[in-house]
């Protein structure tokens, strides 16, 4: 399956900025799905929710979001939120790090290529796309 590349102007990326800063509401108990939003929005799916999610997380405002219910985005209100989703993202990190790892070794197995060929070929490859 592939999807299309969406294009968000300079104008759509400032009005949905701010539409999706205001949509989002402070603590976990008012988490909005991405899906959801995108709707509210009037948006056809939630990739450019989540671009301006990381951006406005970037630029400081303390988005979290939750894989328990209710799931979703939501605005950081205190020092335990931020610490709790610190550690959330740190497990996510060593959980990714560790499926990694084990597929490194896998596709090595499998297709009989050590690890630093693997790592030449992507290397190569993104060089070919540019």
């Amino acid at each position: 399956m592939t999807t299309k590349p969406f294009i968000l102007t300079a104008e759509d990326r400032v009005k949905l900025t701010n539409r999706v800063r205001n949509e989002l509401k402070p603590g976990h108990q008012n988490a909005v799905r991405g899906k959801d939003l995108a709707i509210r929005l009037g948006q056809n799916d939630d990739r450019k929710i989540r671009l301006i999610i990381r951006e406005l997380i970037a630029t400081g405002v303390p988005i979290a979001s939750s894989v328990s219910e209710p799931m979703g985005y939501y605005i950081i209100t205190n020092e335990y939120e931020a610490h709790a989703y610190i550690r959330v993202l740190t497990e996510r990190i060593k959980e990714d790090t560790a499926r990694l790892n084990d597929f490194k070794r896998a596709a090595g197995q499998s297709f009989h290529i050590p690890e630093y060929q693997c790592l030449l070929y992507l290397k190569n490859k993104r060089k070919v796309r540019r």
